[in-house]
């Protein structure tokens, strides 16, 4: 069983609720927004199910072999899709910046391996990352992906969008093009996890047609300087959006990042020992998990909605 914990912050517009799991620092953000806010919230700590243990090894048991699934498909630009088991549900993973498609594959296995493919995830999208920080390309082919998507979506249960840093853009884009179409049924199933990302191309207005949004952020608390890259910024947006979901500090002691690697913790979200102690590592954190627990506390925390 997985002995770590993930703290929600139970946020209101503007202000964060005392819950538990002590004070912690805020770092500056490259993607940080106006609506950043310099209080350090506290927040409630939950250590794993019991039954975490056994939902593990269900998972090993039911997850389909990577040599027995059929390849991955290119549904549009940086964009494949991959039917990876027998349910209905569907994963939309958005790698971040400069991450290779493949390299999203893989990440995007491990989370139906490790955890979705108990909860009946059978349908799998990943995209690349933007090839600028702030995505002002707009390449990605998201366009393509909505297409392929409207067809699955009538019988998914849900549709989980896991987007890391600046792949939270490109997933913003998917939901505004999803809007445009007054496909209102996508996004009522729509469950966004914003993996230590930023605002930009999100608002009130989509955040009121999914059915959850979560800000999430990492915290290595064995470092004096221990939170990831965006964590300021996560924070402010699940006070922002508090009345949507709010944000979610997943808490894991022993990353083997170094104190004030804000990078190397950017990757905690992903992974719960990312490969360099001093930065990112996409091509090796997104694909290379052993040893290295996948992380999946964030999809614990909207268990509910997943269904």
């Amino acid at each position: 069983m997985r002995a770590l914990v993930g703290c929600l912050l139970l946020v209101t517009a503007g202000t964060a609720a005392p819950f538990g799991c002590g004070p912690h620092e805020t770092d500056a953000s490259p993607l940080a927004s106006a609506s950043d806010v310099d209080a350090s919230p506290d927040v409630q700590s939950a250590a794993p199910p019991d039954g975490a243990a056994a939902v593990d090894a269900e998972a090993d048991a039911l997850a389909t072999p990577d040599a027995a699934l059929a390849p991955p498909v290119s549904v549009g630009l940086g964009v494949s899709y991959q039917r990876v088991g027998v349910g209905n549900a569907v994963l939309v993973v958005y790698g971040g910046y400069t991450a290779e498609l493949s390299w999203t594959e893989a990440w995007a296995r491990e989370l139906v391996r490790a955890s979705l493919g108990v909860r009946g995830v059978g349908h799998v999208y990943a995209a690349q990352g933007p090839k600028d920080a702030s995505y002002t390309s707009k390449e990605i082919g998201n366009s393509g992906l909505r297409a392929h998507l409207a067809a699955l979506t009538p019988g998914a249960s849900f549709i989980l969008v896991v987007a890391h840093s600046s792949g939270s853009y490109v997933a913003h884009e998917l939901m505004q093009q999803l809007d445009a179409a007054n496909a209102d049924a996508a996004l009522s199933k729509l469950v966004y996890a914003n993996l230590d990302g930023g605002e930009s191309g999100f608002d009130a207005g989509l955040a009121a047609k999914l059915r959850r949004a979560l800000f999430v952020f990492a915290r290595d608390p064995s470092l004096a300087s221990g939170l990831s890259a965006n964590a300021s910024t996560a924070t402010a947006l699940g006070a922002k959006y508090a009345a949507f979901g709010g944000a979610f500090e997943v808490l894991v002691p022993g990353t083997g990042c170094n104190s004030g690697a804000k990078w190397c913790l950017h990757d905690v979200v992903v992974t719960h020992r990312p490969h360099d102690p001093a930065t990112f590592n996409l091509s090796l954190d997104y694909t290379d998990f052993q040893n290295r627990p996948v992380t999946t506390e964030y999809i614990d925390a909207v268990a509910t909605y997943l269904m």
